[in-house]
C-alpha cells in the first residue's frame, strides 16, 4: 500500500452521519502496513442512548409495513451496496489485512444475504390452534423493537449486513455496533442505506467494550445479538442479566474444530482439505469455523502431515489489497503477538514446529504477519489443543482406535463445526453422531448454504443463524383467544 485517502468512520443515526457527543476520535491503522488510514468515531453511553432514541423513533412506522413493503427497502438496500462493493472491499482488505478477494465476496455475500432475508418475510406466520370448538385460538409473532447487533472484526462488512437483516425483515429497527478493529466499511454500508431505508432503521454507534456494555444493558433494548469470543459473550450475557430485564441474547461465538480422517480416506484429500478448512487463505485463520484440529490416524499421520506442510509453505503472503495476494495479515500487531505465543507455548509443551511460526523477512517484516503454521506431535492436554488461537496454526494429533478419536474430539469445550473425511458411509453417519458440534461436514470444509442452520454447542454460543428459524427469533409469539358467541 502506498497511498490512501483517509477515511472518517463516523457514527450513523437517524439516516445521518454524526460524530459522537464528546468530539472524540482516534486513529485507524492498517495492521499489514502500519499506515494511517483513517479517523474512527469513539463514542460512549450518550451516542448509545441517541441511537436507542433513533431507533424506537423509528420503530412503529417499520413495524406496521407489510413484508413486502420491507423487503422492497431491503432489496433496494443490497443493490445500493452492490454498487459500491469494489470500495467497500478494498477498505475491509486494508482495515482487516485480509485479501482483497476474501473481502469482495464478503460484500457480495452480504449483499446476497439482504436478498435472502428480504424474501422470507411471508414465512413468518402466526398459526391457528384447534384446542377448543367454542373459541378462535391463534398466533402472531411481532417484533422486539429495537435489537442491538454487536460483531467481530473477522467479516466487517459481511456481518454487518447479514446479522443485521434477520432483525430488520422481521420488523425490528437495529443499532450496529462494528469491531474496533475494522470500523470503516460498517460507516460505508450505513452510507449506502441513506435515503432509502427510513432514518432510524439501520444505525451504528462506533466504540470499543464500553459501547458495547451499554447496548448489551440499555433497559429498554431487549433482544441482542453478539458474535466473537466466548470470554466477551459471557460478559455480554451478565450485562444484560444485571440490566435487570431478562433479554433474549443470541451468541456465535468460538471453535476449536476437528476434522477426523478415518483410515479409509485419501491422504492427499485429507491434506489438501486440512489446508482449506484451516482458513489459511480466506482470511489467515481468523475464523471460528476453522478446522484447527487435524485427527489423523497414527498409520497416516506421517504421509498427510508431510503433504499439509509442503501445501502450508507454498502459501503466498502479501498486501492484502494486491489481487495475487493469497494470504494477509492478522488484524493488529496485538494479535500477532498472542498467536506466535501460543506457538510457543505449544512448542515448549511438547509438540513439533513443522513449518511457519514465525514473522516473514523482507518487504513483510513490518505487518502483522505470521507465516502459515503446522505442528505435530500435539496432545489433547497441550494449550494449542484447548484454546482458541484464532489465527493460522494447525494442529495435527494422531489416533488409533475410535474410541480413543471420539474422546478426543469432544474434549473441549467448544462444538461449532466438524469435518469427517471417510468413503465409508456407516462411518460417516456414526461419526456425525457421535460428534458434539452444531454443524458437520462430510466429505467438505468451510462452505455453508443459506437455509442450513449454523450454530454450535457448549460454549461456541446459543442459537443459529442463517434459516427462517433465525428471523423468528427476532419476533416473539403472542397467543390470542377469540370467545365465539355461541
Amino acid at each position: 500500500m502506498t497511498s490512501w485517502d483517509r477515511l472518517t468512520a463516523d457514527n450513523f443515526i437517524a439516516g445521518r452521519r454524526r460524530g459522537s457527543v464528546s468530539g472524540e476520535t482516534r486513529v485507524d491503522i492498517a495492521p499489514a502496513s502500519g499506515i494511517d488510514i483513517g479517523d474512527v468515531t469513539v463514542s460512549n453511553e450518550e451516542d448509545v442512548a441517541d441511537a436507542y432514541v433513533a431507533a424506537a423513533d423509528a420503530a412503529p412506522r417499520w413495524r406496521a409495513m407489510g413484508a413486502e413493503e420491507r423487503r422492497g427497502y431491503l432489496l433496494a438496500w443490497a443493490a445500493a451496496v452492490r454498487a459500491r462493493l469494489d470500495d467497500i472491499a478494498l477498505v475491509d482488505a486494508v482495515d482487516s489485512g485480509t485479501p482483497l478477494r476474501t473481502m469482495r465476496t464478503g460484500v457480495a455475500k452480504g449483499a446476497e444475504y439482504i436478498e435472502y432475508y428480504a424474501g422470507l418475510g411471508q414465512q413468518l406466520r402466526g398459526a391457528t390452534i384447534p384446542a377448543t370448538p367454542g373459541h378462535l385460538h391463534y398466533t402472531v409473532r411481532e417484533p422486539y423493537g429495537v435489537v442491538a447487533v454487536i460483531i467481530p472484526f473477522n467479516h466487517p462488512a459481511y456481518f454487518a449486513m447479514s446479522k443485521t437483516v434477520p432483525a430488520l425483515m422481521a420488523g425490528n429497527t437495529v443499532v450496529l455496533k462494528p469491531a474496533d478493529q475494522t470500523p470503516l466499511s460498517a460507516t460505508m454500508i450505513a452510507d449506502a442505506s441513506a435515503g432509502i431505508l427510513p432514518a432510524g432503521v439501520f444505525n451504528v454507534v462506533h466504540g470499543g467494550a464500553r459501547v458495547g456494555r451499554a447496548l448489551a444493558g440499555h433497559p429498554d433494548i431487549w433482544r441482542v445479538h453478539f458474535t466473537g469470543g466466548v470470554d466477551t459473550g459471557l460478559a455480554v450475557q451478565k450485562t444484560a442479566a444485571e440490566s435487570g430485564r431478562v433479554k433474549h441474547v443470541s451468541l456465535e461465538l468460538g471453535g476449536k474444530n476437528p476434522l477426523l480422517a478415518f483410515p479409509d480416506a485419501d491422504p492427499t484429500e485429507v491434506a489438501e482439505a486440512a489446508v482449506v478448512g484451516m482458513n489459511f487463505t480466506r482470511n489467515q485463520g481468523q475464523s471460528c469455523g476453522s478446522t484447527s484440529r487435524l485427527f489423523v490416524p497414527s498409520s497416516m499421520a506421517s504421509e498427510v502431515t508431510d503433504e499439509v506442510c509442503a501445501l502450508a509453505a507454498k502459501i503466498r503472503l502479501g498486501m492484502p489489497e494486491l489481487e495475487d495476494t493469497e494470504m494477509g495479515s492478522l488484524v493488529s500487531p496485538e494479535h500477532q503477538d498472542r498467536v506466535l505465543g501460543f506457538v510457543e507455548e505449544g512448542v515448549s509443551e511438547g509438540a513439533r514446529l513443522r513449518v511457519g511460526g514465525e514473522r516473514p523477512s523482507g518487504d513483510l517484516a513490518g505487518g502483522a504477519f505470521v507465516k502459515p503454521t503446522v505442528l505435530d506431535r500435539v496432545t489433547p492436554e497441550l494449550t494449542v489443543a484447548r484454546e482458541e488461537i484464532f489465527g493460522p496454526v494447525l494442529s495435527v494429533i494422531t489416533w488409533d482406535t475410535e474410541d480413543e478419536l471420539f474422546s478426543m474430539v469432544n474434549d473441549s469445550d467448544y462444538g461449532l463445526t466438524a469435518a469427517i473425511y471417510t468413503h465409508d458411509l456407516a462411518t460417516a453417519h456414526r461419526a456425525a453422531a457421535r460428534v458434539e458440534s452444531g454443524y458437520i461436514w462430510v466429505n467438505g470444509v468451510e462452505k455453508r448454504w443459506k437455509g442450513v442452520p449454523f450454530g454450535g454447542y457448549k460454549n461456541s454460543g446459543l442459537g443459529s443463524e442463517h434459516d427462517l428459524a433465525e428471523m423468528e427469533t427476532y419476533t416473539r409469539t403472542k397467543a390470542v383467544t377469540v370467545m365465539l358467541p355461541s
